[in-house]
């Protein structure tokens, strides 16, 4: 017993520190870059490091008070059912943003037609299984942990399927129609670790806890090989910040633009529609038109053109 509680604990350690590094490197990669798509992905690895984190380690964590208060079974088994239950949210989120992040990355464009259909469809589950459980025709199962598990290798398994499919499949917005090899590169080595740790927790019901923690360990170490692989492979170069754009950044701070904000300024600027810059930056064209009315605002202008003038007038003809 104490062997095993020393395992779980170094896996623990172990988990929580890919974690960091996961989510670390995302930031990193999108600081660097400066690619917007990349900010997706930095939140795809939050969302689903706090699930696993939660319906893991949190799971474990009540089931070692549990063993302390001494509860009787049919408890034990619905605290280990719903507990994991209720980080759903993170889950269904972090799927989204892996969605996104696939199709934005390859040219396709993810309407908020689209994202409101995703989150009604799972709204609408979630309903019904309550609905389902509170007028008893589901019941708790005898193996909970078994079935969960289960459930969450076929769906994870589902979405990154979708994930998959732009790598393919390029857009129309994407650089070239023919599938770009670095991102294949990092699909193909991404897809390994998911289809290791899916037939490890597929069978961990039957195994043993040594078992169990190296597939924990499998499984947080794919997800954060995702930014690892596109920041190695991914052809991502780090943006150069000339001095125009330090002279850029203290005119954002004078006038309180956010950084969103920033870059539709420069789209602007540069003579670009407002369809032009929600293509390029990955936004709706509604959500650039609220931009320009927030930036306008805090510049005290009215068109396109004085904003521009502006921008030209405090940091020179040549920006």
């Amino acid at each position: 017993m104490l062997m095993e509680n020393i395992t779980y604990l170094v896996t623990i350690t172990a988990t929580t520190g890919l974690a960091v590094i996961g989510s670390l490197v995302a930031y990193q990669l999108d600081r660097e870059t400066k690619t917007p798509v990349l900010q997706i992905l930095l939140y795809e690895q939050i969302f689903l490091f706090t699930f696993f984190i939660h319906a893991i380690w949190g799971n474990l964590a009540i089931r070692q008070v549990l063993v302390d208060l001494e509860p009787g079974v049919a408890l034990a088994e619905k605290l280990s059912f719903f507990f994991p239950l209720t980080g759903l949210p993170f889950l269904i989120t972090g799927w989204f943003m892996l969605l996104k992040f696939g199709f934005n990355l390859n040219g396709y464009k993810v309407t908020r037609k689209w994202t409101i259909a995703y989150f009604s469809v799972f709204l609408l589950l979630m309903i019904a299984f309550a609905f389902l459980f509170q007028n008893g025709f589901l019941g708790t199962p005898t193996h909970p942990d078994n079935l969960l598990i289960r459930v969450f290798v076929v769906a994870n398994l589902f979405f990154h399927l979708l994930f998959s499919w732009p790598f393919l499949k390029p857009g129309g917005n994407a650089p070239t129609a023919a599938p770009n090899r670095n991102f294949c590169k990092c699909l193909a080595i991404y897809s390994t670790g998911i289809g290791i740790y899916s037939v490890m927790l597929w069978f961990s019901a039957s195994m043993n806890y040594l078992f169990i923690n190296f597939s924990f360990l499998i499984l947080f170490a794919t997800n954060g090989m995702l930014p690892v692989c596109f920041k190695l492979f991914g052809g991502f170069t780090e943006e150069k910040e000339p001095a125009r754009n330090r002279s850029f950044q203290s005119f954002c701070r004078n006038f309180e633009i956010s950084k969103r904000e920033a870059e539709v300024i420069l789209e602007i600027c540069s003579g670009k529609t407002n369809k032009a810059i929600a293509e390029k930056l990955f936004i709706t064209l509604q959500t650039v038109k609220d931009h320009t009315h927030h930036i306008y605002t805090k510049t005290q202008v009215k068109s396109r053109v004085q904003l521009t003038n502006l921008v030209r007038e405090m940091l020179g003809e040549n920006f």
